[in-house]
């Protein structure tokens, strides 16, 4: 039995999975996909070109040059286990200049994508997850700069992403506004 109380045993958890991503509809499986790969979507992207025939990646390089992509909100499910699943939060990738106060240790860092929920910030600093921290930055149209507070719940080789506790609701307006309106 598996923790779900299936007879598949340690494999059943994972047929459950595939199911329901199979149920999802391709918007969603995309949400998911991008949210799974995190800071290692450039890494599976180039691994995809490398399997394109010549023609194709002939044709993606013509597609790209003539409108590059432009930055856009993105949505995101949240897997947390704390938070429903699969509730879709709007976030935007960006490029904030961020100071960050963790362990009584201050670095900088650039924040590369935002939430009300929480940020992902490029440091080459590495913090093990739920230690505490606080972040000053200034958000475009913005005169102060807001300070968040917040808690480490992964570290990557590029950096941390942040889960924001106790936003004040001009905080999550701000954010909110810089989402939709950027």
């Amino acid at each position: 039995m598996d923790e779900f109380g299936s007879p598949l045993g340690r494999f059943g958890t994972t047929v459950r999975l595939f199911s329901l991503v199979d149920q999802l509809p391709k918007d969603q499986q995309l949400i998911l996909l991008k949210q799974l790969l995190g800071e290692r979507i450039t890494q599976h992207l180039y691994k995809l070109v490398l399997e394109m025939t010549g023609d194709q990646r002939q044709r993606l390089f013509e597609q790209l040059i003539e409108s590059p992509p432009e930055p856009t909100e993105v949505t995101t499910i949240n897997l947390d286990e704390d938070d429903s699943p699969m509730r879709q939060i709007h976030r935007k990738a960006c490029h904030l200049r961020a100071v960050c106060v963790l362990d009584a240790a201050t670095f900088d860092g650039t924040i590369t994508d935002i939430s009300t929920v929480g940020m992902f910030i490029k440091t080459e600093r590495s913090f093990p997850a739920g230690k505490p921290i606080r972040i000053s930055c200034r958000l475009p149209g913005l005169e102060k700069a807001l300070i968040f507070s917040g808690e480490t719940i992964r570290s990557e080789p590029t950096g941390i992403g942040i889960r924001l506790n106790g936003l004040r609701p001009e905080q999550e307006r701000a954010i909110r506004a810089f989402i939709h309106n950027r």
